[in-house]
């Protein structure tokens, strides 16, 4: 009896092992497959995101325009967009800043990118810390200029009510790489200061600005005070844009 059950328990023994093998051998299979698999969407990912990403960078470089200097005015925008906004604002203005947080980016992107609005920003500082802020600008780069100019807004309580405000936008050049020494020279260049402010006179008798912002819309000439929202901006350009075409 002892010599059929030892050969038996054997054999299953054996049996057991293989079939064992087998599931793993199958198992290894399907993970090196699924693996594969994972692999391969990862990869199409991958592929789908850059193309997006060239897409995008396509479409970019076809809406933007190169941001430049047009009489002394930082300027975004087709130079032959049939309207034009002018914009009078204080860095140190809450509600300049309120303005370009809320209601500047959709402009943007809706009218300015598209090359029918060209929008000028035109210096108009009511306070000390308004005035250095605007000559520092002027020192950096055009290219920069838009994203330092929100950022400024963007900041603006932390900076533009203190005391060591000059610190404090020297600190914010730094992150272009300009240096204390060149934004402190921009910020007590005396020439550029007298500049601005008889351009800013010249304005004031133009357009009668008596607060910031005010926006000057063109060809119309129509004018809005304040952190008006989207609406009030598209209403009129909608309306000057059937007027063109």
């Amino acid at each position: 009896m002892k010599k059929i059950i030892i050969p038996l328990f054997v054999c299953l023994i054996i049996l057991a092992v293989s079939i064992g093998a087998m599931q793993w051998r199958a198992q290894s299979a399907d993970d090196d497959m699924l693996a594969t698999s994972q692999n391969e969407e990862a990869i199409a990912d991958l592929e789908e995101i850059d193309n997006a990403d060239r897409d995008i960078s396509a479409s970019q470089d076809q809406n933007q325009y190169p941001a430049r200097v047009e009489n002394d005015s930082f300027v975004i925008g087709s130079p032959d967009a049939p309207i034009t906004i002018l914009e009078f604002s204080s860095f140190s203005c809450p509600h300049c800043a309120t303005f370009h947080k809320n209601t500047l980016s959709d402009l943007k992107n809706d009218y300015v990118d598209s090359g029918k609005v060209k929008f000028v920003f035109n210096d108009f500082p009511l306070n000390g810390a308004a005035v250095k802020a605007s000559l520092l600008m002027k020192c950096v780069d055009v290219e920069n200029r838009y994203d330092f100019m929100e950022m400024l807004f963007e900041q603006q309580s932390q900076w533009a009510f203190e005391s060591d405000y000059q610190t404090r936008l020297k600190q914010y050049a730094s992150l272009l790489g300009i240096s204390n020494d060149t934004a402190e020279s921009c910020m007590n260049d005396t020439a550029t200061e007298q500049a601005m402010f008889t351009k800013m006179r010249a304005n004031n008798e133009k357009y009668k600005v008596q607060s910031t912002p005010t926006f000057v819309i063109l060809p119309s000439e129509k004018i809005i005070t304040g952190a008006q929202p989207y609406g009030v901006f598209s209403t009129e350009i909608e309306r000057l844009l059937k007027e063109v075409n």
